[in-house]
């Protein structure tokens, strides 16, 4: 007889994760299968999130160590050891992962090693390398994630050609280095191995680099980028690669024109797709738009007892949003009201150099909606912490309507800026206007100050600036 369970959950990612740890604390039996235990926390773990910041956070200490005599400090760095590196972003997966593990035993969620895949709306089929077996499940979950988009013809071979899952184990950082795609996982790669000493190429398909962010907010990191060696080539795309002993040549057209880039590396960074094939949904009822599983409010798939969260919903594609996915859908199988989840208040945070954090509407797209608005921009240069710290480059633009005082967007490029954005998300979702933050007061010197500056300034005159 196959085992039973209230729930099951196929893919441990954070959205999988989330809904396992509240669907126990709900009362319902879990389970949750995936390759290995080592995939534990998905690729935001793994592969993702957390080894990239880590290795971020490395290439910027030894950025700021080379620049220490500004500060007052005589130092310098060695060449970065990128084994050494790779081994402290490993450790702080391993930590988490570990803890993770712990979150299962406490909660009592049983997980189970094998590729599932949907045999009937209430069971699952099982495959590992001790055979085959089925599942019974009154709920199932699809939290299987995405990977990287490959485009056609290009193959990458780890070494040469690689996704983000393979450069962040690369083992030295590339003399030179071509980045096709300036979304966030481009830009933040462009960031990490600009500030480890690499030559590197941006390409974007677009007109400006991190696209879907405010576009002053992109221009000025184009600016910035391009001050730190960094080539940019806009409205680009890439035809194809043509690998060498030992490097490779990337053939783009930029504006209407051939350009051929050499380089010991070529970093696809053009996106991701969700992992919606192999799972079994071919047959059922599941409906799907472009490979995204289609859901309601209440993140149901078009099978009633189905759900999807995470990266195979066509949401934003972030751990977070993934976490607040996983918690509605729990909610929702144990017969909770459900508030649904607002994605125009989630916030985008990018941890290039600077920062680059947003939530809410851009400048354009309050005009396309044909809403009045007022605009206010602050820079960090006013900053008492920034300038005492020499971290005084950016700026934060807000856009409020100008008849209500609404607050519709928050755009910050600077230090500390993935920390300051949440301001702004509770000030939306608690549909605080504009005034609520002028009149907030903050502790000094801290970087939050800017919010209220920039608050200040778009009904009256800031203080400071």
């Amino acid at each position: 007889m196959p085992k039973k369970y209230d729930v099951a959950i196929i893919g441990s990612g954070p959205g999988g994760y989330t809904a396992a740890v509240r669907l126990r604390q709900l009362g319902k039996s879990v389970c949750v299968i995936d390759l290995s235990e080592e995939r534990m926390g998905g690729v935001c773990l793994n592969e993702g999130c957390i080894p990239v910041k880590s290795l971020i956070n490395s290439a910027k200490l030894f950025s700021q160590i080379n620049k220490s005599e500004s500060y007052g400090v005589e130092a310098e760095a060695r060449p970065p050891d990128m084994k050494k590196l790779t081994a402290c972003s490993d450790s702080a997966s391993l930590k988490l992962r570990s803890a993770l593990k712990g979150l299962f035993k406490k909660n009592g969620i049983e997980f189970i090693t094998g590729n599932a895949g949907l045999a009937s709306r209430n069971k699952l089929y099982i495959k590992s390398d001790s055979g085959a077996e089925e599942i019974e499940a009154e709920n199932i979950i699809i939290a299987t994630g995405s990977s990287a988009a490959i485009p056609a013809g290009i193959r990458p071979d780890g070494e040469t050609v690689v996704t983000s899952s393979e450069a962040i184990r690369l083992q030295r950082a590339p003399k030179t280095l071509v980045v096709i795609g300036a979304g966030a996982i481009g830009v933040e790669f462009c960031s990490l191995f600009a500030a480890l000493g690499s030559k590197v190429a941006l390409v974007e398909a677009m007109k400006n680099i991190l696209p879907f962010e405010d576009e002053d907010i992109s221009k000025a990191l184009e600016r910035t980028f391009k001050k730190s060696g960094v080539e940019i080539f806009l409205n680009a795309r890439l035809n194809s690669i043509n690998k060498k002993r030992g490097a490779c040549e990337a053939i783009i057209n930029a504006e209407g024109k051939e350009k051929r880039i050499e380089a010991e590396c070529v970093l696809i960074a053009m996106g991701r797709k969700p992992n919606t094939r192999g799972i079994g949904i071919e047959g059922t009822e599941i409906k799907t738009i472009g490979g995204f599983l289609v859901t309601d409010s209440r993140l149901r798939t078009t099978v009633e007892n189905i759900y999807a969260v995470g990266d195979v919903v066509n949401s934003p594609m972030y751990a977070h949003v993934a976490y607040a996915e996983g918690i509605t859908a729990a909610e929702s199988i144990a017969g909770n009201k459900v508030k649904p989840i607002n994605y125009e208040n989630v916030p985008s945070v990018v941890f290039s150099e600077p920062q680059v954090a947003s939530v809410g509407l851009s400048e354009s797209k309050a005009k396309e909606r044909g809403r009045e608005t007022a605009i206010s921009k602050h820079f960090f240069r006013s900053n008492g912490l920034a300038i005492a710290t020499g971290r005084d480059e950016g700026f934060l633009k807000l856009i409020a309507d100008k008849k209500t005082r609404e607050i519709l967007g928050a755009h910050i490029i600077g230090g500390d800026a993935t920390e300051m954005i949440h301001e702004f998300v509770i000030a939306k979702n608690a549909n605080m206007k504009v005034d609520d933050i002028a009149q907030a007061i903050h502790a000094h010197p801290t970087f939050s100050e800017i919010a209220v500056d920039t608050a200040k300034a778009l009904f009256g005159k800031p203080i400071h600036g």
